[in-house]
């Protein structure tokens, strides 16, 4: 519903389908652990983002059950075995640091804004 009580139009909506990976720390995972691994981690997500299969990525920061090595990754992936294989292949899993969920996202509302400065070679995000 809206704010004015009529029915929330969803028809113009362009959603887009993508694998949604909570990452979960085992309860024996400690931070050494992680920043033991956190190189070759980061390594396998930047070349899945080169490929184009990582959509977004980081760790949580704070919430319920939020420990070192939790975190979110969105994936383009053609099914949720496909997204769980990429999945099972990330460094902390394969170190079995941490286990992971995946859950089918549509994306329908939000907005990035991005800044280029060409001449002064930065960019902003929001």
């Amino acid at each position: 519903m809206t704010v004015d009580g009529s029915p929330h139009a969803t028809a113009g909506l362009p959603g887009r389908d993508y694998w949604l990976i909570r990452s979960v720390p085992l309860d024996t995972t400690a931070r050494d652990d992680i920043e033991r691994h956190a190189g070759d981690h980061i390594a396998w997500l930047l070349r899945l983002e080169a490929e184009g299969v990582v959509f977004l990525s980081g760790p949580l920061t704070s919430g319920p059950g939020v420990a070192p090595g939790a975190g979110v990754t969105v994936l383009r992936a053609g099914s949720a075995e496909q997204a769980a294989a990429i999945a099972a292949a990330d460094p902390f899993v394969v170190a079995g640091l941490r286990t992971f969920d995946v859950f089918g996202w549509r994306v329908s509302e939000g907005a990035v804004r991005i800044q280029l400065a060409l001449g002064a070679g930065q960019y902003t995000w929001a």
